[in-house]
């Protein structure tokens, strides 16, 4: 599914950003050698940051 209209930027492309080290929307512009055009994929991509985030920590609290 496509996340950023603006810029083409897929679910598959966010989660290699994040994936790589990416931790804010600006981070994964970046990551992809882009910008925020209209802004309005800026939540999704902060909540796909957050998901992977939550779902990380709980792989090390389950690994304790």
């Amino acid at each position: 599914m496509i996340i950023c209209i603006c810029r083409r930027l897929n679910e598959k492309k966010i989660s290699e950003a994040i994936d790589a080290g990416a931790e804010s929307a600006p981070a994964v512009m970046a990551h992809h050698q882009t910008r925020f055009n209209c802004g309005q994929c800026r939540h999704d991509i902060a909540e796909m940051i957050s998901n992977s985030q939550d779902i990380e920590t709980s792989t090390d609290i389950a690994a304790e």
